[in-house]
């Protein structure tokens, strides 16, 4: 016997195939499962799914590697491969309040607002102080039209957590929802004083402006889209709705500089060409609107199939012009 083996007292020979095999087994699971845990902490969360797959093929009970692998699948925005784990996490660990909150929001991703809505009834009764519980038990009374209930739980959230932006944002959502605009403007502003330069709040502050009509909140809404835009000229939500203010107030020259400048910054910008015909339109530009109808509809054919308004007319008369040039028809 060798010095070695009188030391460690055992050998390969007196391990069997199938205990190698076992600890052979063991060392590629934690291998897998390991590599796949550094892969998500530097953000290949892809790599990392296919590391803990390969891991739970070797030891599919491992409920950490399975934690890991939910993970991955909601940093991938993978919400339906995400639940059923969740909920056979969640079942394993009824106390563990994160991992409860976890699947609240998975749900909340998929609609499945009835299971959320009983799941948050059961933790608020031992977790009413908790603002993140608060605001999932609304989002699920929003998603199931129980708007009084959704306000009055985010109402309980915010005054946990007056810095809670995502309450602050579903309630405004909420509100407007009801019709109640005056006081879902007075969240919007409030999130907007804490964060200037939000994009989201720029524009859905916008929107409810825009939706209340006035002068003063029109000039408001344009104020705040021109900021949006400084921030990103390729928000198409933004030209729209500042091109639509512009056309409302009758300011059809800066509506045209708009939507050209749009338009040179993104060619396939489709609604724009459309936008900005009905402007030539308005402007006795005929050829104009007709060419710019005719590429809006090369770029988003579907527009076709919902005309509106006077711009039906600027379109039979784009195609009256189409088929006199064309003898097929076509």
């Amino acid at each position: 016997m060798s010095f070695l083996k009188k030391l460690f007292g055992s050998s390969p020979e007196n391990v069997s195939p199938e205990e190698e095999a076992k600890a052979t087994a063991r060392r590629n699971f934690e291998t897998l499962r390991d590599d796949g845990v550094r892969a998500m902490q530097m953000g290949e969360v892809p790599f990392a799914l296919k590391c803990f797959e390969e891991a739970l093929n070797i030891t599919p009970d491992d409920r950490r590697t399975q934690a890991f692998k939910a993970e991955a699948h909601l940093r991938m925005r993978q919400y339906a491969e995400a639940l059923p784990l969740l909920k056979s996490l969640s079942a394993d660990e009824p106390c563990n309040h994160e991992l409860q909150l976890m699947l609240l929001q998975t749900l909340g991703e998929l609609q499945e607002y009835g299971e959320m809505k009983e799941r948050t009834a059961a933790l608020l009764a031992d977790h009413v102080d908790d603002p993140r519980v608060l605001y999932f038990a609304a989002e699920a009374e929003h998603g199931m039209g129980e708007d009084i209930w959704a306000v009055a739980h985010l109402t309980q959230a915010l005054n946990l957590r007056p810095d809670y932006a995502a309450a602050r944002l579903l309630r405004a959502d909420v509100l407007q929802s009801m019709g109640q605009t005056a006081e879902a403007l007075d969240d919007m502003r409030a999130l907007l004083a804490d964060d200037a330069e939000n994009e989201t709040y720029l524009l859905r502050t916008a929107r409810l402006l825009t939706a209340k009509g006035q002068e003063d909140e029109l000039q408001e809404a344009a104020r705040l889209l021109q900021q949006l835009r400084s921030l990103n000229p390729f928000d198409r939500n933004a030209v729209l709705l500042l091109g639509s203010i512009y056309e409302a107030t009758a300011q059809r020259d800066k509506a045209l500089a708009l939507y050209d400048e749009a338009i040179d910054l993104m060619p396939d910008f489709a609604e724009a060409y459309r936008s900005r015909g009905g402007v030539r339109h308005a402007l006795h530009d005929e050829a104009g609107a007709a060419d710019d109808l005719k590429k809006s509809l090369e770029l988003a054919p579907e527009a076709a199939a919902v005309p509106d308004g006077e711009y039906t007319n600027v379109e039979n008369r784009m195609n009256d012009r189409y088929k006199a040039m064309n003898p097929y028809g076509f």
